[in-house]
């Protein structure tokens, strides 16, 4: 009988130490430490790592500090829900992970967090249902969002939010299985979201883009400086589909190698401007995405300014009644003065920088459209001169730049001079050219018996990629070459004036 009631014993600690634990609601403010002791076994500690065996919650009025380097393993199916304050703050990274990372955690979820709650160098990974923001709106800087949300609906992302104005800084959602960051499309958010890495985000290929965006309510979500790039062929840059209204600036981003770069549907106020747009072109398939920029609905109020859109299967595309501004010179606000480089943007062997299919007027001046040629712009931009049905597009005057421009902020790999665009030319052509470390540079032009018709560059130069407009209009028509020289490097291409 002895035996009997110590078995018994043993089974009822087991299964007590695996009951749910909250905190005593008591004002108390622990660390992991703390839990082990108080937790019943809900939190325990071994082998120098953390381990959260059943549903965690703290009380509205506790707080937990975790401010020493940890690694805290939650186990299948457990969730742990903050409606006090979570503050996550070490001098090198605090983990989240899985116990076993083929049997994912639920979440951690903050709910009615504390506005003191922040989370910084966190490295989060193999929940189901990501970190979740429910009416709490925490600072979130430094931290690693990966391999979340692998087998769960289309519907959930990495950070999942509800009524949440966080502040995401300097962090990066890496090979997450669905979005990186999204909201209901009718709830009320209004994210900031700056200076971070979404990198191949989407991995299970559903049709989703990597920030997916609802309303923000009386808020304005923000998302500047930002790289985005994609690997999957469904899996956009940024969407929108509200049902309120979402007030958006997208600003300073690289948006690189998605289905799509920016898609924007309904009801949208949005100022989106000195982003690089390109490459926006994995899936390949033109009638099902591909483009820099893509507007749908009357409900759209965009102003576009300063950007790159390029190399994408289509430039802009404008459908159902939407009317963006491109450029509107007689308005005096900067967020109307074009300034867009759209170019190179083409599928099915033709050029498509801007494909207005709707009946409105678009306003599209003083951008710069890859040449100063005007039937060539003409060619790349379908509007009504093609078909009654739609709308015009108001592309003049255009604006050709002067000088070297710089591409982007990235240092490429090795020096490169890329051809010249369009080739032939007339009266000027733009010319790409990778420097991969600070050199002397000379970029020269010579006619077809090695005479030095032009010198273009001759000077010293730091590393980047840069392009800048040739006009020919001094020369003669016929064969030139194109002669890069910068450390060594020697590179030359053949170009055609046609007068």
């Amino acid at each position: 009988m002895k035996k009997v009631i110590t078995v018994f014993a043993l089974v009822l600690s087991i299964f007590s130490s695996y009951a749910d634990y909250t905190t005593p609601n008591t004002s108390v403010n622990w660390n992991l430490n703390d839990l082990v002791t108080n937790s019943g076994g809900v939190v325990t500690f071994s082998g120098g790592n953390y381990f959260v065996n059943s549903n965690l919650t703290v009380a509205a009025s506790d707080t937990i500090k975790i401010l020493s380097n940890a690694t805290v393993k939650l186990a299948l199916n457990v969730s742990v829900l903050v409606n006090g304050t979570l503050i996550v703050n070490p001098p090198d990274s605090v983990k989240f992970t899985s116990i076993d990372t083929t049997q994912k955690f639920t979440d951690l979820r903050l709910d009615l967090a504390g506005t003191n709650s922040m989370l910084n160098k966190l490295i989060y990974e193999y929940s189901f249902n990501g970190l979740r923001l429910l009416n709490s709106s925490p600072l979130i800087s430094n931290c690693t969002f990966r391999y979340n949300c692998g087998g769960a609906t289309l519907t959930v992302p990495a950070l999942n939010l509800f009524n949440a104005n966080p502040v995401i800084t300097n962090c990066l959602f890496y090979r997450n299985y669905r979005a990186a960051i999204a909201g209901g499309s009718n709830i009320a958010n209004a994210p900031q979201i700056l200076n971070s890495q979404f990198i191949e985000n989407v991995l299970t290929s559903g049709n989703v883009p990597q920030i997916n965006l609802g309303q923000s309510g009386a808020g304005t979500t923000i998302i500047r400086g930002n790289t985005i790039r994609g690997i999957s062929v469904l899996s956009g840059g940024i969407a929108a589909l509200p049902t309120g209204t979402l007030t958006v600036i997208i600003e300073n981003n690289n948006i690189r190698k998605n289905r799509y770069g920016i898609a924007l549907n309904g009801s949208v106020n949005a100022i989106i401007r000195n982003n690089i747009i390109d490459s926006n072109n994995i899936q390949g398939l033109p009638l099902q995405g591909g483009s820099g920029l893509n507007f749908v609905g009357s409900g759209i109020n965009a102003r576009v300014s300063k950007n790159i859109i390029r190399w994408n299967l289509w430039g802009v595309t404008l459908q159902s009644s939407a009317a963006p501004v491109f450029g509107d010179l007689s308005i005096s606000d900067t967020n109307y003065i074009g300034l867009n480089y759209i170019f190179f943007n083409s599928n099915s062997g033709l050029f498509y920088d801007f494909y207005n299919n709707t009946n409105q007027p678009i306003k599209a001046e003083n951008n710069f459209w890859g040449t100063g040629n005007l039937d060539s712009i003409e060619a790349h931009i379908f509007h009504q001169v093609d078909s009654a049905a739609l709308g015009f597009v108001d592309y003049m005057p255009i604006n050709i730049p002067v000088g070297i421009q710089p591409v982007n902020s990235e240092i490429p790999s090795h020096f490169s001079l890329y051809d010249a665009y369009p080739n032939p030319f007339n009266p000027s052509t733009n010319i790409r050219f990778d420097i991969a470390k600070t050199s002397d540079v000379k970029l020269v032009i010579y006619d077809v018996s090695g005479r030095e018709a032009e010198v273009l560059i001759d000077q010293k130069m730091n590393a980047g990629s840069y392009y800048l407009n040739f006009n020919a209009s001094k020369l003669a028509s016929g064969v030139y070459f194109l002669k890069l020289a910068a450390d060594g490097f020697v590179q030359t291409k053949r170009i055609i004036l046609l007068k």
